[in-house]
């Protein structure tokens, strides 16, 4: 299939390059983490990146940390949550320029994940994923720590083909 040498490395490069890159999480909100007083709610330019054993959060507009390290070793549980609600207002205007069609729109439920890495010292680190990447960033986290995520019976069908541990609902 490949003639040379150079084209067989080249190859080989380009594909570690794809396989790196593809470890890094880049449109996530941080919602608390240790060392963290301070966040912007509607910045959504951060990163998520294992390296090595640790798991590295990259916040630049959070205060007074930029950085967070965690080892794998320190984290003791992982879950995950799903909230989701309608577009009524947008589905009502786009219903008005589309002869009604557009009132699809909010009827259409829109889904926002979260995840909660628990540490061995009682601390979170919460992060809030975008639907782009929210799968990438749970094989990320179950491949660090090699935890089960908990997770509600409603919420298991968002990460089917992980490992996941429902929790039973909490009687009110």
């Amino acid at each position: 299939m490949f003639r040379s040498r150079a084209t067989k490395a080249l190859v080989l490069a380009a594909f570690l390059a794809c396989g790196l890159a593809a470890q890094t999480a880049t449109k996530l909100r941080v919602l608390t983490a240790p060392g963290i007083t301070k966040n912007n709610p509607k910045d959504w330019k951060n990163t998520l990146a294992p390296d090595g054993a640790v798991l590295r959060l990259t916040c630049p507009k959070c205060e007074p940390d930029q950085v967070i390290s965690v080892p794998a070793a320190e984290i003791s549980g992982l879950r995950y949550g799903d909230n989701a609600y309608h577009h009524w207002a947008t589905g009502a205007v786009t219903a008005m320029f589309t002869l009604g069609i557009g009132a699809i729109v909010g009827f259409m439920p829109h889904h926002q994940h979260f995840f909660s890495i628990d540490l061995k010292s009682g601390k979170v680190v919460a992060i809030q994923a975008d639907k782009s990447n929210y799968k990438q960033i749970a094989g990320m986290l179950q491949n660090l720590a090699g935890l089960p995520f908990e997770v509600s019976a409603k919420d298991a069908h968002f990460l089917s083909g992980y490992n996941v541990k429902i929790q039973a609902a909490d009687s009110k």
